[in-house]
């Protein structure tokens, strides 16, 4: 039996998000696309309307604040042991509206990634660090 491949993830999602499973939202100009398990769509999308803004660096990059949004709600929700639904709730999402009319929420499997995520990386940072302490030694060898 083969192991399992590892799927390649499209360097197109950095630009959008996953709102339903079969549609997508441009993270740049908010345009709702249809999904169907493929990327063509959403790479004809970035393609025709902002490879080249993004390249010249004509605008702030809204993927760049997207990016910093999420890192905040993912320390708010590890900080105050927020459940991942938080991010289905009327209220909260109004509340995020009127902060950002622009933001888009990601969903609650998009943001439990994120903090499985974060928690990997301290632990390695963790661990890293026990490494470390564990490979200086007593130059005597006693304790």
């Amino acid at each position: 039996m083969e192991p399992a491949r590892k799927r390649r993830i499209s360097p197109v999602w950095e630009h959008f998000d996953l709102i339903t499973p079969n549609k997508v939202r441009c993270l740049l100009c908010s345009k709702e696309l249809g999904y169907n398990n493929n990327t063509s769509s959403m790479l004809r999308h970035y393609r025709a309307l902002h490879q080249n803004k993004e390249e010249t660096g004509a605008s702030p990059s809204q993927a760049t604040r997207k990016q910093e949004l999420d890192e905040a709600l993912v320390s708010m929700i590890v900080k105050d042991t927020q459940p991942f639904n938080i991010v289905d709730d009327v209220g909260f999402r109004a509340f995020v509206s009127k902060l950002d009319p622009n933001c888009v929420l990601p969903t609650r499997q998009a943001l439990k990634a994120m903090v499985e995520a974060k928690y990997e990386s301290a632990k390695e940072k963790a661990m890293a660090k026990v490494e470390k302490v564990a490979a200086v030694k007593d130059p005597a060898g006693q304790w």
